[in-house]
């Protein structure tokens, strides 16, 4: 899968939190499903990944999104560590669990069962995900 998959999905009648849940969906089962496929598998579905944060991470900045300020600061951390965390994972010199851990608390989030922790100001170097414990939308 691709962006384009998320960009297909925003044009159906599904709303704005529906449309990301079904984005991070498709793209967490690419990662989960992975490793079994083999390097080429590993390396597409990380980079699907991250361009799917990338596409978040410039809706997030533009000054049309509606969320919360704090709540945008948060996700872009998030964000930027998932970028950094991915060229290790491409090589496989670490692991995909941290990712498709971060993509399943942003769709809990997405469902409104979770809410994230204020990042740590080493989010973005740390080899750790930031925590999420909770997105309200």
């Amino acid at each position: 899968m691709s962006v384009a998959a998320y960009q297909r999905a925003s044009q159906n009648s599904e709303n704005t939190k529906q449309t990301e849940y079904r984005a991070f969906a498709i793209f967490t089962r690419a990662l989960e499903q992975a490793e079994a496929e083999g390097p080429v598998a590993v390396v597409k579905a990380v980079a699907d990944n991250r361009q799917l944060w990338l596409t978040l991470q410039i809706d997030l900045a533009s000054p049309e999104n509606k969320l919360p300020k704090e709540l945008r600061a948060q996700l872009i951390s998030i964000a930027i560590w998932v970028n950094k965390y991915s060229r290790p994972a491409m090589k496989r010199e670490a692991s995909l669990e941290p990712l498709i851990a971060v993509n399943k608390q942003i769709m809990e989030g997405l469902r409104g069962t979770s809410k994230p922790a204020p990042p740590s100001s080493d989010a973005a170097t740390s080899e750790a995900p930031p925590t999420t414990k909770q997105i309200t939308t």
